[in-house]
């Protein structure tokens, strides 16, 4: 085990959370086996104060947890110094790399599910009558189940990990010409697939943008004569779409322009080696808009009953336009930075 700032708050926050998120899931489990659609009058105010308890816990939990995907990183970044021929935190993924590789799919799979139900019980709380309360703890144990592996991969890894082993660099993986960064599109777009694949970035990115922005102004609706879920699948569809596009279009075209390392296409070096300062902005602001359009998807599944259709569609505002921000700052800023070098 290594010990530092970074490995200490990670086990603290794993432990916690797993000690308060296993009672949350048995509390959650048991209310809702004990859920009743008419509550009598002298116990309705017990069983709401209890559900209170168990909502602001599991808002305390979630959002503490969500925060364990960016620190990941910063841990990961901090191993660099401690493992003997790492050059960035790929040489860190090395080590223990089938753990990494699940905590690396686990950590934005429990920011995603988490966000989520925030917000699903952010609508409930906006009206008295509690009427997702039934759904939100239903959602709430999968949620539970997620982030509960997410602290036991956490405490597994740090606990697991020590650098007794030299490791490569980072240019033996992503340099070399048969990286899966460049085999994968090259099988699909062909021998000039680095071109066709930095315009693929802003044709999907600015169609993305335009139809969030579309979704928000009544007149572009109009304008568009295309029926309002039209416009919503296809949203979804190249949100979807769009994520492998820009990951790697990142890997060949972006980082190696924004480094000035034409050859180098390490997605790691990118993020944490400081030539180029804003990159995890760039990156978190590209996951927040994704995210968004997928969290919209939960709010309209869930959230659109009767009772709080209203404050839903004002929240499906607020997101959409968090979504549109965050996905036209990211692409904004990469576009800057390709002018200035």
């Amino acid at each position: 085990m290594i010990v530092n700032i970074f490995t200490l708050i990670m086990l603290f926050v794993a432990f916690l959370s797993l000690f308060l998120g296993g009672f949350l899931f048995y509390a959650a489990l048991k209310m809702l086996l004990g859920f009743e659609p008419i509550i009598p009058l002298e116990t309705k105010s017990k069983f709401e104060q209890k559900g209170y308890l168990i909502f602001l816990l599991a808002c305390v939990i979630l959002s503490v947890r969500m925060l364990a995907w960016p620190w990941f990183y910063f841990m990961l970044q901090s191993f660099v110094s401690e493992v003997p021929g790492a050059m960035c935190m790929f040489g860190v993924t090395q080590i223990l790399p089938s753990t990494v590789t699940i905590l690396q799919i686990i950590k934005p799979l429990s920011f995603f599910i988490m966000g989520g139900w925030l917000l699903c019980y952010y609508v409930d709380k906006s009206l008295p009558t509690n009427p997702l309360a039934r759904k939100n703890l239903f959602f709430l144990l999968p949620v539970c189940g997620v982030f509960l592996i997410d602290s036991i991969a956490d405490i597994y890894y740090v606990l697991r990990m020590k650098p007794l082993m030299s490791v490569s660099c980072c240019a033996t993986f992503f340099d070399v010409p048969l990286r899966p960064s460049a085999m994968i599109p090259q099988a699909i777009f062909g021998r000039h697939f680095q071109k066709i694949l930095f315009i693929a970035y802003y044709l999907t990115n600015i169609t993305l943008i335009a139809l969030l922005f579309t979704t928000l102004s009544k007149k572009w609706l109009s304008l568009a004569s295309l029926p309002k879920k039209i416009i919503l699948y296809s949203q979804a569809v190249i949100g979807i779409v769009n994520i492998p596009v820009v990951i790697y279009a990142y890997i060949e075209n972006i980082a190696p322009r924004l480094m000035q390392l034409p050859y180098h296409h390490c997605i790691y070096c990118f993020m944490g080696n400081g030539l180029v300062p804003d990159a995890p902005v760039m990156l978190g602001l590209f996951v927040i808009g994704t995210f968004a359009i997928g969290w919209m998807g939960i709010l309209r599944l869930l959230c659109m009953v009767t009772e709080t259709q209203i404050v839903t569609e004002r929240l499906l505002v607020k997101v959409n336009s968090l979504s549109a921000f965050c996905l036209l700052a990211s692409i904004m800023m990469v576009t800057i930075h390709l002018i200035l070098t």
